[in-house]
């Protein structure tokens, strides 16, 4: 096989969300400001990350722009995180998660129920913006050259 018909790494917006999410306290940590938990103490325990960990994780988050650090107390000094704009742009992807590790992860009863302000149980669904149709497999494609680099890369 040729060095030319071995293809280059797929540039992809998946690896580049995983840069910034894909670790194992990101995502608990953004599921907890989600449930209203904003207090570093409160998110150390609910995720059962490491302190020095957490601090590193918060930080990457802030520094992404998914999450935002708020002072509430001058002594001793102390933040709360809240979620940014990109951060709540992450709920569908929390839910679906969720949803997924509830129906793949061998468990035999729910560990979460969702509710949604209609009463109903919630099961989130991805749908096309435009028809409203549930997303399924062959009813998609990818268009445009995930191999092209971009440009001032």
């Amino acid at each position: 096989m040729s060095p030319e018909s071995i293809p280059a790494p797929r540039e992809c917006s998946l690896t580049d969300a995983l840069e910034v999410l894909g670790d194992r306290y990101s995502l608990p940590v953004l599921r907890e400001l989600l449930y209203g938990f904003h207090r570093f103490s409160d998110l150390a325990k609910l995720t059962g990350a490491p302190r020095t960990l957490l601090t590193g994780r918060l930080r990457r988050l802030e520094e992404a722009g998914v999450i935002v650090r708020r002072q509430y107390s001058q002594r001793p000094v102390r933040f709360e995180y809240h979620l940014t704009q990109a951060g709540v742009d992450l709920i569908p992807v929390i839910l679906t998660l969720t949803e997924w590790g509830e129906r793949h992860t061998g468990h035999d009863k729910p560990k979460t129920v969702f509710q949604h302000s209609c009463g109903a149980e919630l099961h989130p669904l991805v749908t096309c913006n435009c028809c409203r149709q549930e997303i399924r497999p062959g009813e998609f494609e990818v268009v445009g050259d995930t191999h092209t680099p971009v440009a001032g890369t």
